[in-house]
This record gives C-alpha cells, structure tokens and sequence, in this order.
C-alpha cells in the first residue's frame, strides 16, 4: 500500500558519513555548491555571495547551487558541523512518555547551521528553516522538470546528486514545520469517549523541558502525536454527525476513516510530493552511481523517516 504523506540521521557517525560523502561528491563528480563557468558566477558563489550568484549565473546548475547556498547547504557549513554530534536523545521522564526520538530533522539543521546552538530564538529558528526550504524547493525547482531520458536536456549525474539532497533535505524541513513544535499527546487518536487528546505526563517537568523544544529537529513520538490527534479532533468536531467516525475509533483499517480523512490528511501533501520526487531521483541515481554505503544513509534515512511518519498518523492510500 502506498504511503500517502508520512514515510519518511543518528549520531556523530552519521554526520561524518554525510561530510565525507558529500565532499567526495563535490570532489570527484564535479563541485555542487563551488565553481561555475563564467567567472563572475565563480567568484559569486566563491564568495558565498549567493544572491549575486542567481543573478550573473545562466547555468541550471549554477542557480541551482545558489539556491543550495542560500539554503546553507555548502562547504563552509558541512565543514562547521563536521565538529559538533547530532544524537539521539534518551526520553528523561518517568515512565518514557515522551517516546522515541527521530533526529534526522536535528542532523539536517545541524548541517544547515540551523540548530538550536546557532539560532537560540524560537520564532527566528522557525524563519530560518522556513527560508532554507523555500530555497531548497527552488533549487529543486530548476532541475526536477529535466530527470530523466526524455527531457530535451537531462539531468547529469551531478544535477541529479544535487536535486537528491535538495529534496531530502526539503522533505526533513516540512516535516519538522509540520510537527516539531512541543504539543504532545499520549496518543495519535483522540480519546472515543469525550474527544480529548491526553498530555503525556511529566509533560511540564524540568526533565522534559531540557528535551521537548520546539523546531529544535528533535521529533519526539508524543509530538507528532499530538499533532495528529488535535487534527483529527478539529477535523471530527466539524462533522455534522460525528457518530460514525467515533464508533469506527477513527480508522478505518490502517487509514484515517474517509470522512476526515481528506480534511486532516491533506495538509501533508507536500510530504507526499517530496517523497514521489526523491523516488524518481532515486531511480535515475542508481542508473549512474552506486548508493550501497554509508554515504547515502542521509538519503535513505531522510526517505524512510517520512515514511514511517506517515503510515503512524494513518494518512497512507
């Protein structure tokens, strides 16, 4: 069956992994993120003056590095995060209420130099990272309409390596703006008897509030529990007649019940887009290179994250 919108790093291994792959990319395939063929774009995204660069670059993949630079995805930055680990942390309250946590979003952050340590303020992280997807996207935007053979002019190897990482990283982002915001719930579905979704205990404790941040990449099962739950809440208070629904618990099978399930799972369709995107991606990838090894584990990780997601909150065809 289908993931419909939720499918989709670990530790300091896993950050050198990335580094030492993706500088062996920039090396031995061709710069993504570094010279160009003119030299006023060369010396722009040199410079790491990014702007300048989109606006002197012609090159698909020159802009597309630009964009990829102003996302904060270049040397300097995968070079800064090389010395700092991104684990996962240990749930500190009683009884593990806050359950697992997935910090494939704080490994990404962390690379973008957009983590709690390099932007303390809430609001201001959240802006950031919204930025650095919508740069992202448009780096993606530039080369996802010519993957594959039958595009007039087809992605090289080094357009498709760069679109991979664009769009899983893209996809972590979204993720993290969609849930990472410290609401929990101790479980996915609303309670049958009163609609109510339960705060995990210990919820207002130091031991959580060391752990539980908002937009911090660290996303705690209670947290996309929670904002599942209050979704489908929302979603089945707006019924006319909710009675159907309640008696099915919500469900039906392993989906969302069809009368909300448009209305709560919608909103996830860019999860959906990214990952049909990164799958083609994927595909033209394997065509050209290897992707057995550590040096794809942020790809495949990123991929399987969102996925995984996905199938929990029920939104999967």
């Amino acid at each position: 069956m289908e993931i419909r919108a939720l499918k989709i790093f670990n530790s300091i291994k896993l950050i050198l992994f990335l580094i030492l792959g993706v500088i062996t990319v920039l090396t031995a395939c061709g710069d993504l993120v570094k010279e160009s063929d003119t030299g006023a774009c060369d010396n722009a995204i040199d410079a790491r003056n990014y702007d300048k660069a989109l606006s002197v670059c012609t090159s698909r993949k020159d802009k597309a590095s630009a964009y990829m630079g102003k996302a904060g995805y270049d040397i300097i930055n995968m070079l800064k995060s090389s010395g700092t680990s991104t684990s996962t942390l240990i749930d500190p309250t009683t009884g593990s209420t806050l359950g697992k946590d997935d910090n494939i979003g704080a490994s990404i952050l962390n690379i973008l130099q957009l983590s709690v340590a390099d932007i303390a303020d809430k609001n201001t992280r959240a802006a950031a990272i919204s930025s650095s997807r919508t740069n992202l996207d448009n780096a993606s935007a530039l080369l996802q309409s010519s993957l594959g053979d039958n595009s007039s002019s087809p992605l090289t190897t080094d357009e498709i390596l760069l679109n991979t990482f664009a769009i899983s990283f893209a996809m972590q982002l979204n993720q993290l703006e969609i849930f990472d915001n410290k609401t929990t719930s101790t479980s996915t579905l609303p309670s049958v008897n009163n609609l109510s979704c339960t705060q995990v205990s210990d919820y207002a404790s130091t031991k959580a509030r060391v752990v539980l941040i908002a937009m911090d990449g660290h996303l705690w099962a209670a947290e996309r529990n929670g904002m599942m739950c209050n979704r489908i809440k929302n979603a089945v208070d707006a019924l006319a007649d909710n009675t159907t629904v309640v008696s099915a618990s919500f469900k039906q099978e392993d989906k969302l019940h069809f009368h909300i399930y448009d209305t709560v799972c919608d909103p996830l369709e860019s999860l959906t887009t990214y990952l049909s995107d990164l799958a083609l991606n994927l595909t033209e990838l394997k065509k050209a290179i290897s992707l057995s090894g550590d040096n794809t584990k942020v790809i495949e990780k990123a991929d399987n994250s969102t996925k995984a997601l996905m199938a929990a909150v029920g939104c999967v065809k």
